[in-house]
């Protein structure tokens, strides 16, 4: 495997004779085994970076200890960060797993420009590119998300994309690479993993252990056919910019519309269906893009795009991120009612709350939803997970960013300003009953 590797990097041209390369190791067998590779074929021209996240405790710790001890043992310079990504993910209002991506790969860049690394390493091989094809797939995606995962992207490279999972394994007992293993990897609560260890092995079954390399020989078209396509979106950009963050729409094709605004507004995060919902109004106000209406908004999280004059025009917004509080029984923004206090009607602003406070826990926390939460909405009887009653109620992108959720121990007991969990409405035998206002 060691000269295919060597093979794979110079036929692909990933580095150069001179470039310093930081390796992205987890401590797992697959950047072990590229640590390894590395080390033995750039002597002294490599580094390493271990990212503890802090997810997983005592086994995160663990993974730190075997890469320091490996790379201590090889004189290899070993750059270590620990992050609070729970909390940074609060405060960013993204998943845990898109805030440590985001984490992981700014401090790499910083190292880069610190200590003068031209490249970084990445261990994806071939099986995480075409896992990566099915989880786009399933979940919706357009051309680009079926291309798997290409092997370099600026600094980024990716020198193990000709390798299997099996292939890397054997190297790694041939010549004796440590390594541990990442305990969540073998449940299949993960769509991943459900791929890796049952869907996929059964594809490969069924094509007569063929389906694998068919697979490698579609993402590679499909590489080519979206390379093919970003160089049209080049110079349509070139054409519909009329001016940074200034768009043209009599420069689309009408036949086209949806698609060539959805790759011009890609890079700023705009939602397919917030496109759809902008190529729709241009169709609907004239042919070929003549637009006459005005003042129609279409957000992102960062970004507003407004019709303007018959102009598309971009500007960038700020949305702060939600802060966590803690709310206390003396807080003032409770009020403590008895039954016989409350108003004939109960219906209230958006901004309150009447709960049943018997079962509730304080100090109650007020923190922003994330991936995962679920409630009892009001009225139902089964649960639903948050981000499901915010698409079904058509939330916009930046004020899902915003949304809060109020906790009593592990309970969401308020969606804010939208739902009450059923469980906690005011009920005839409640003896105690609190009235909330945010």
């Amino acid at each position: 495997m060691y000269e295919k590797f060597c093979e794979y990097v110079a036929n692909r041209r990933l580095l150069g004779e001179s470039d310093r390369v930081l390796v992205a190791v987890s401590g797992g067998i697959d950047s072990m085994t590229l640590l390894d590779l590395m080390r033995r074929s750039l002597v002294g021209r490599i580094g390493a970076a271990h990212c503890n996240f802090g997810l997983r405790g005592e086994e995160s710790d663990g993974d730190q200890r075997l890469v320091e001890a490996y790379c201590r043992d090889h004189g290899i310079p070993l750059h270590v960060e620990r992050f609070e990504t729970e909390a940074e993910a609060r405060a960013s209002g993204e998943s845990i797993q898109m805030a440590a991506r985001r984490l992981r790969y700014e401090w790499f860049e910083s190292l880069c420009e610190r200590f003068g690394y031209d490249r970084v390493a990445i261990a994806h091989h071939a099986d995480d590119s075409a896992e990566t094809f099915f989880i786009n797939l399933l979940r919706g995606t357009g051309l680009r998300g079926l291309t798997g995962i290409g092997d370099r992207r600026g600094r980024i490279v990716r020198p193990l994309l000709f390798a299997r999972r099996d292939d890397i394994a054997a190297y790694a007992a041939s010549v004796g690479v440590p390594y541990r293993e990442d305990s969540t990897n073998a449940t299949l609560k993960y769509l991943r993993n459900r791929l890796r260890h049952d869907i996929l092995p059964r594809l490969e079954s069924a094509s007569g252990n063929r389906f694998s390399r068919t697979m490698e020989e579609n993402i590679v078209r499909l590489q080519q056919t979206q390379r093919f396509v970003d160089l049209y979106v080049d110079r349509l950009r070139a054409r519909a910019f009329v001016r940074p963050e200034e768009i043209d729409p009599a420069a689309l094709d009408a036949e086209c519309r949806a698609f060539e605004l959805y790759e011009l507004l890609r890079p700023y995060g705009f939602a397919s269906e917030t496109v759809a919902d902008l190529a729709e109004l241009l169709e609907e106000d004239g042919s070929r893009g003549a637009v006459t209406l005005s003042g129609k908004r279409f957000e992102s999280l960062r970004w507003e795009a407004v019709v303007d004059r018959g102009r598309i025009l971009l500007t960038e917004r700020r949305v702060e991120p939600f802060r966590d509080e803690r709310l206390a029984e003396d807080d003032p923004r409770i009020e403590w009612l008895s039954p016989s206090d409350l108003p004939d009607s109960l219906a209230a602003p958006s901004n309150v709350a009447y709960l049943t406070a018997d079962a509730l826990k304080f100090p109650l926390l007020l923190r922003r939803w994330r991936e995962g939460d679920w409630f009892i909405p009001l009225g139902m009887v089964g649960q639903k997970k948050v981000s499901d009653f915010l698409v079904d109620a058509k939330v916009s992108v930046p004020d899902k960013a915003r949304q809060g959720v109020l906790v009593s121990g592990e309970t969401i007991v308020w969606l804010v300003g939208r739902r009450i969990d059923d469980r906690y409405k005011v009920r005839q035998d409640a003896r105690r009953v609190v009235r909330i206002t945010l």
